[in-house]
């Protein structure tokens, strides 16, 4: 895309957010497996449970399912049931059988993806451990395609150009590299996604770093998921794991109580 070198958040936020947004082929797939046994059998959970593997999908869902929601109601949809019901399961699949598959390939989206879908299973499991709305925290934004899978999805230079800024040494932080090589941080780009797509206030306040219980126990279940990626020895894990029954209230494993985390 020659001339766009001059780009800041804004343009790119424009450009993506006319894109639209393909879904793993795994997705449908696992669609037609859940209609194999009859229709009449199945839950909403179960079809709700599609969004946990696939983050483009919960993005493309969270964002038609809040459109149709008036703005006058006090909470914005952000569970995968809530999509469900939002939507309507004739909808809901609709969208599955139509969206366009993400290309296959690109290995740092899929690796960002398989992050993503890791956060936000331990996200909706620990926030049943809480209270029923903590429950939210199924998809946090650093783990959703609004920011770097998105942005990987579909323009994959502009994260590769600001990975190989940070490990050049010159930048010592991800958000200093990204402005460097791309001349905006990754986080403006996200909060100039969700100003235009309409996402639900609870994704602003995630990125900006607010520090309500939900915003916290969805960033931790995001920074848990990055750590385990890295193998089960990551020496970061015990500290995740006392955050999170610090949080949840959740009684801690007895090596928790020996060890000082």
């Amino acid at each position: 895309m020659a001339g766009h070198e001059w780009w800041g958040a804004p343009q790119w936020a424009a450009w993506l957010g006319n894109k639209e947004l393909p879904i793993k082929a795994a997705s449908k797939e696992a669609l037609m497996r859940l209609e194999e046994g009859g229709e009449e059998n199945l839950t909403g959970h179960q079809y709700a449970a599609l969004l946990l593997d696939d983050p483009l999908l919960a993005l493309r869902l969270l964002r038609e399912a809040n459109r149709r929601l008036p703005r006058r109601m006090a909470h914005d949809i952000t569970t995968p049931l809530g999509i469900l019901m939002a939507l309507g399961t004739e909808q809901f699949k609709r969208q599955i059988r139509d969206a366009p598959e993400a290309a296959g390939g690109n290995q740092g989206f899929m690796a960002s993806e398989q992050r993503a879908s890791l956060g936000a299973r331990i996200a909706f499991a620990w926030g049943s451990l809480h209270t029923t709305s903590t429950r939210v925290n199924w998809h946090s934004p650093p783990c959703s395609p609004s920011r770097r899978n998105r942005t990987l999805g579909f323009r994959a230079e502009l994260p590769q150009k600001a990975l190989d800024e940070l490990h050049s040494g010159r930048a010592s932080r991800s958000d200093q590299a990204q402005r460097q090589a791309c001349g905006f941080a990754f986080r403006d780009l996200s909060l100039e996604l969700i100003e235009r797509g309409g996402l639900p206030p609870l994704i602003k306040q995630l990125i900006r770093g607010d520090e309500g219980l939900r915003a916290q126990l969805a960033r931790l279940a995001v920074d848990t998921g990055r750590h385990l990626s890295y193998g089960p020895a990551d020496p970061a894990l015990p500290h995740d794991i006392v955050a999170a029954g610090k949080l949840t209230h959740a009684p801690s494993p007895r090596w928790c109580k020996a060890c000082r985390c």
